[in-house]
């Protein structure tokens, strides 16, 4: 391992091919199980109780199956290709730190909790009115298992093997961490423009973090916070991806967004940099 973490990049074999490869196996890898996935549909869903509950333990076993084997898939042909070990596209250590996933999880959980009460009372209103122990803790349980995968296969990709892979062409931190972090916005920007923004600004704070700590734990636990605390409270996300694209911006909850991303990339700084 590299004593920088975007400098793991220099190990192993590094040809454009070698990432264009590994990118265009993920993409199939995803492609074929959307495809299988939709064949035994109908199967699938006669399997889960025909409510609310049943359509969100539906939606995060999707996901939990389609970005477990892209995850898995990507680490496989990752390695090989570059013969380099999954830990290098992880860490600069070599083992995996759930002291730090835990403390992203709760940190931006809480500041994302707060901003999103704020400006979303309703949800949150709505959401005590219909409580239900059983049904929160279920869904609870499977979405921290089926989340956490999704977007620790996001933070592996995007702020573990491309940050690094594009190391290798952009010297400078600044400038790296921009467009490292406008390829994370592109990939939300289907969702409109205010997620556009929001996902690049949450791409740069989270890059700047990944730079002070050398690891993606911290925020692999984060994100994971980010989309289970959003999908479990204040978003349907069977309903979110059918969504339309949209112009409009809440600058607001974009403002209160910002500020919880400096605060968050302040605590690291102070507290939990290597």
């Amino acid at each position: 391992m590299k004593g920088s973490f975007i400098e793991n990049a220099s190990l192993g074999k590094n040809k454009w091919w070698h990432y264009a490869l590994s990118i265009f196996t993920l993409a199939v890898v995803i492609a074929l199980v959307n495809n299988l996935i939709r064949i035994v549909l109908p199967d699938i869903k006669q399997l889960f109780p025909d409510s609310d509950f049943g359509k969100g333990l539906f939606t995060y076993s999707l996901v939990l199956v389609i970005f477990g084997l892209a995850l898995f898939a990507f680490l496989l042909v990752a390695s090989k290709l570059h013969q380099r070990t999954k830990m290098s596209f992880i860490s600069t250590k070599g083992t995996f730190s759930w002291r730090q996933y835990f403390i992203g999880f709760l940190a931006w959980g809480s500041l994302l909790f707060i901003g999103s009460t704020i400006f979303d009372y309703q949800k949150l209103e709505d959401f005590v009115t219909n409580f239900n122990l059983f049904r929160f803790a279920s869904l609870l349980l499977l979405g921290f298992v089926a989340i956490g995968v999704q977007s620790f296969f996001e933070e592996v990709v995007v702020r573990g093997y491309l940050l690094q892979g594009m190391h290798l062409l952009i010297k400078k931190v600044v400038t790296l961490v921009i467009l490292n972090s406008l390829v994370f916005g592109v990939l939300h920007f289907g969702y409109g423009i205010e997620s556009f923004l929001s996902s690049w600004a949450f791409g740069v704070a989270f890059a700047v973090i990944v730079m002070l700590q050398n690891r993606i734990e911290f925020v692999s636990g984060a994100h994971n916070a980010n989309n289970l605390i959003l999908a479990v409270i204040f978003v349907d996300l069977s309903e979110a991806a059918h969504d339309s694209f949209s112009w409009e911006i809440d600058w607001g909850y974009f403002g209160i967004h910002v500020i919880s991303l400096l605060i968050l990339v302040g605590l690291v700084y102070k507290f939990l940099r290597k």
